[in-house]
């Protein structure tokens, strides 16, 4: 059919969780998520070429080919959860260092500073449970990194949490209806949420708009063929 375009719909925003970090001599898990926090020796390190501290892979589908870590192999589980969007941009812009001198010719000149700049944002809605009234946890784990939470169960149940922004990962999958054998593109980057808005306009929705930057950590696109248990649903 040759190339297609993939409209918005057909790609899902995820925020992660870190679990607890896997240092031991074990075999990881199939088809599952792990963020490098440290490498062994040049030589024995078991974890996949090329893939340094802060960087993402995902396991191989089956036990056969399992990777076991060697000493000083260190990583962190990780736990997607699908962020739900109206929109979500990733803008990369080069910097740029002003080279002309008087051989120029007469034109400004510009050779490329070697930093990328990355930074985004995703629109959707603040989001409640019908039923009870709770926020709904991909509305609630954003507004607390900006504010504090009190909670109160009006029977003298009271808790107070400071408000905790820290670095995070975001992982999105540009084609999330790729079939088994299909490949699937992830962006994935360490974020910092910079900014998030909100507001109850009499005839609009209530909105839960955040604005990213990349932050310490390297950024990649991933591609992984699809089996079974990678097919997103």
């Amino acid at each position: 059919m040759g190339n297609v375009t993939k409209n918005g719909l057909k790609a899902r925003v995820n925020s992660v969780v870190r679990g607890v970090v896997v240092n031991t001599a074990v075999a990881l898990i199939v088809n599952t998520w792990y963020e490098v926090l440290s490498r062994g020796v040049v030589g024995t390190s078991t974890l996949p070429t090329g893939f340094e501290e802060t960087s993402v892979f995902k396991t191989p589908d089956t036990s056969d080919t399992q990777i076991t870590l060697a000493a000083g192999d260190a990583v962190y589980p990780l736990t997607l959860t699908e962020v739900c969007k109206t929109d979500a941009t990733v803008e990369a812009e080069e910097g740029t260092v002003e080279v002309t001198d008087d051989c120029s010719g007469g034109y400004t000149q510009y050779v490329l500073d070697g930093f990328a700049d990355i930074k985004g944002s995703l629109g959707g809605f603040l989001k409640v449970d019908d039923e009870t009234g709770i926020m709904k946890d991909d509305s609630l784990d954003f507004l607390e990194r900006f504010f504090d939470l009190a909670t109160d169960d009006g029977e003298a149940g009271y808790t107070y949490t400071a408000k905790v922004n820290e670095k995070s990962l975001l992982m999105i999958c540009l084609n999330k209806d790729a079939a088994i054998g299909d490949t699937q593109n992830w962006l994935i980057i360490p974020v910092l949420y910079s900014a998030i808005s909100t507001g109850a306009a009499l005839k609009d929705a209530q909105k839960r708009d955040i604005t990213w930057v990349k932050a310490q950590g390297l950024a990649s696109i991933y591609t992984r063929v699809v089996f079974a248990l990678d097919v997103i649903t």
